[in-house]
């Protein structure tokens, strides 16, 4: 079990972290990203493949004379220059005819996700059937009412919409921020024995947060640690310091609530019950059912002795 040697200071911590207003580049650089997400194609004047262009085309990946798995597509919308395809693919595209069929010789990254490929010399045959270009859609009035945001109804509308959404995007990073230099400075004053089962504790908990992040997006951790080319005990190790942080300042909060006398009141409980059950569409009897109740009042009592150090820091 860990020790806590030294309890730092935890009442009136000073910080300073600066708050960052909203600036007209970001309102424009969300507005330009609006107008790009909202823009059409139309056939392009032309038949030769230019950079920007979006090129409809079929193709077919050949190692050895043999065509390979996923390397086969038809009908595919490219848009030349995005580097959506390997290196070069697009590259030696440029200057082909509509309904060309051209030899592309190409080489998979060294560090390309599907092993059997990575490094190897291929050849992708690619037939041209359309091209099409990008037709940016105009800021006006019309367009932004063409959004069917409920009573935003001008350029001026949206700017505000997108000024608001922003401001709470920095209030967000300010509270971080500071959250982080308040507990920084808080861990920075003590000093904790850490046991090694805790550390391992703390590992377990991120390592599942990441999976079911990762599940989220659709990516299975054994396939992202196949990506990056590392093992479970390699990840492990990579997230020890980050774990170990974290297992010294839960230390260091239980030694607060016993310090404080923090004890969970039924009203409390009721209350956050209810708002995991909510927030899952399930009753209040259900979510009881699912989950560990005394892990969920730790993690309950953790939360308000973080808020006490946070509520009695002062900004310098």
């Amino acid at each position: 079990m860990s020790k806590v040697i030294k309890l730092g200071n935890y009442k009136g911590i000073e910080f300073k972290v600066e708050k960052v207003p909203v600036s007209d580049e970001e309102v424009e650089q969300q507005i330009q990203m609006i107008l790009a997400q909202s823009s059409q194609t139309e056939e392009k004047d032309g038949d030769t493949v230019e950079n920007g262009d979006i090129a409809t085309i079929d193709f077919v990946g050949l190692k050895d004379d043999v065509a390979f798995e996923g390397g086969t597509g038809n009908d595919y919308d490219l848009e030349i220059g995005s580097g959506s395809f390997i290196p070069g693919f697009e590259d030696q595209m440029i200057g082909m005819k509509v309904n060309e069929t051209r030899d592309l010789n190409l080489t998979f990254p060294e560090n390309y996700q599907a092993a059997e490929l990575a490094g190897q010399d291929v050849v992708f045959k690619v037939t041209v059937k359309k091209l099409s270009v990008k037709k940016d859609a105009e800021l006006n009035d019309a367009f932004v009412e063409g959004l069917g945001v409920p009573e935003i109804k001008t350029v001026e509308d949206l700017k505000a919409y997108i000024n608001e959404g922003l401001q709470q995007q920095h209030d967000q990073q300010y509270e971080t921020q500071k959250e982080n230099t308040i507990f920084d400075a808080f861990m920075a004053d003590s000093e904790v024995e850490l046991d090694d089962d805790a550390i391992d504790e703390a590992l377990d908990r991120q390592m599942s947060y990441m999976a079911n992040q990762m599940m989220a997006q659709g990516i299975q951790l054994d396939q992202y640690l196949q990506m990056t080319g590392m093992d479970e005990e390699k990840l492990r190790e990579q997230m020890k310091p980050s774990a170990t942080q974290q297992a010294k300042l839960e230390a260091l909060i239980d030694e607060i609530i016993a310090v404080e006398k923090i004890v969970v009141t039924e009203e409390v409980l009721d209350e956050q019950l209810n708002m995991v059950g909510q927030a899952n569409q399930m009753t209040k009897e259900q979510v009881l059912e699912k989950i560990d109740l005394e892990g969920f009042k730790r993690d309950l009592s953790r939360m308000q002795a973080s808020r006490l150090i946070v509520n009695n820091a002062v900004e310098k």
